[in-house]
């Protein structure tokens, strides 16, 4: 199919009424808290359409249908693994409500709170260094889907790269959380449209049968079950469903959301019904994956063969609805990660190096700087950087540089009585020693010797993470228990 005039009309319509909607938003931004968290604010329904449309970006996309290509059926699990994440999140309220009643703006804030001012120095950085490196692929993947799916082939990659940041960056920019959470909305019912009508031109040009076939003859049983699957197996299966449960309450593009609820109760809601929705989120473009596998058979770039399908099979007019979708999925995604990142920077970093914080204006300010700056790193980083493995495994192992160590460090925080900063200083940083290692060790791998040639397993890696974060925090806490008594956070404590 060809990406014509009429999809350029849809697509160029969208990013114009998208841009209006940041600049419009910023006249509701009255101070740090509208800025940050939307004046805490957001009630159930938004809520739960802005977390969706954050979680969601055409970067998802891409990275589940990669999984689809390159190990068929099997990968579904992530589905199932995704929804009972934010499942017991969700009912529970676990860390959420938590985080929510102490009113705290970004996860670091907590650690100040419960430990000591350093520890939020050391649990922003990691927050951020692990944030920024998770995010440093989306524009690249974006920009794959986009060249391919548009017609503008590779060499136009850098171009489409550059004006999804510009725009994202400027109306992140000008309206903070406020825009963020009013313009994903809209993106969230684009998005919806572009996903149903694509899957269906996909049905209509490729049948289960062949699919179900397509795996069969290039997998095998690999292609069905995960734990026979060399990608995959228990590790996998254990780590991914430690991560999920972490990742839901505690990756803060997402936990913003609940963060910016009306109240405690509304973040659960918000966090419950939107569970509800995250198997679809990961196995429609799971099964467009194999669907491009069927179709064009393997040997594809991974990366590519999903946006290749879809530039196939879906007609134009609907190419452009479904353009216009992703863009609204990546501007959701970006916004709320930009927002994140420079916010953790500026309130947890550099305010933690200073014996005075920054004003409300300051803060906005140099939180819209850092959002421009984070930005162009992205894109070189985007450009240049080679990921190890799948786009999927590379995400989850920055995530867990913070999530590991953070979900030992909040948990205990929150409801272990024992925990003291000295456990939170060894959950923090052992929780990256994993990952982090990893990162560097990949690129050596064969050269390893045998005896530690498994750190270089991204599976190994991430599970390990956990663990070591977990042992951190446990004894780390009672083996100074004496010399480092805990700090307990009492009503007036409560920011």
């Amino acid at each position: 199919m060809k990406f014509g005039w009429l999809d350029w009309i849809i697509v160029i319509v969208y990013l114009a009424a998208s841009v209006g909607f940041g600049v419009w938003a910023r006249r509701y931004v009255e101070d740090m808290t509208g800025y940050l968290v939307a004046g805490r604010r957001v009630r159930v329904s938004l809520g739960v359409a802005t977390l969706v449309a954050t979680e969601l970006g055409t970067v998802t996309f891409v990275y589940f249908a990669e999984l689809g290509y390159v190990s068929g059926f099997a990968c579904f699990f992530l589905g199932i693994a995704a929804f009972l994440g934010f499942l017991v999140v969700g009912k529970t309220g676990f860390i959420i409500e938590g985080l929510r009643r102490h009113n705290v703006m970004t996860i670091p804030e907590f650690y100040e709170m419960r430990y000591a001012r350093s520890v939020r120095l050391i649990g922003g950085i990691l927050l951020f260094i692990g944030g920024v490196l998770n995010m440093g692929i989306f524009l690249k993947f974006d920009g794959i889907f986009l060249t391919e799916v548009m017609g503008f082939g590779p060499d136009a990659l850098a171009i489409i790269m550059t004006v999804i940041l510009v725009v994202v960056v400027l109306y992140t920019v000008l309206g903070g959380m406020v825009s963020i959470v009013v313009t994903d909305f809209m993106q969230f019912v684009v998005l919806s449209a572009g996903t149903l009508l694509a899957t269906v031109a996909v049905l209509w040009n490729v049948n289960v049968v062949d699919m179900t076939a397509a795996v069969e003859r290039t997998f095998g049983d690999a292609g069905f079950d995960p734990l026979v699957n060399p990608r995959y197996g228990w590790t996998f299966l254990i780590w991914i469903l430690l991560s999920t449960v972490a990742a839901a309450a505690l990756w803060q593009p997402g936990t913003s959301k609940a963060l910016s609820s009306e109240s405690p109760a509304v973040a659960k809601k918000v966090f419950l019904y939107a569970g509800l929705t995250y198997a679809g989120r990961a196995m429609i473009p799971m099964f467009w994956g194999v669907a491009a596998l069927a179709y064009f058979g393997p040997g594809l770039d991974s990366a590519s063969a999903m946006p290749r399908l879809l530039a196939s099979v879906v007609p134009s007019g609907l190419l452009g609805v479904l353009v216009a979708g992703m863009l609204a999925a990546s501007m959701s995604t970006y916004s709320a990660y930009l927002l994140a990142w420079s916010s953790v920077f500026v309130r947890d970093v550099l305010a933690c190096t200073r014996s005075v914080d920054f004003s409300e204006q300051a803060t906005v300010r140099i939180t819209r700087i850092s959002t421009g700056v984070i930005g162009v790193f992205l894109l070189v980083f985007g450009l240049f950087y080679k990921i190890p493995d799948t786009a999927f495994q590379y995400l989850s192992v920055t995530g867990a540089i913070y999530t590991a160590g953070a979900l030992g460090t909040v948990v205990a925080g929150l409801y272990w009585r024992r925990a003291n900063s000295v456990g939170a200083y060894a959950a923090l940083i052992m929780g990256a020693i994993g990952p982090i290692g990893f990162l560097f060790l990949e690129k050596f791998r064969d050269e390893l010797p045998g005896y530690i040639r498994f750190l270089g397993d991204v599976n190994v890696a991430g599970l390990l993470s956990f663990v070591l974060a977990a042992l951190g925090m446990v004894v780390g806490s009672l083996a100074t228990a004496r010399t480092c008594p805990p700090k307990h956070i009492s009503a007036e404590d409560t920011l």
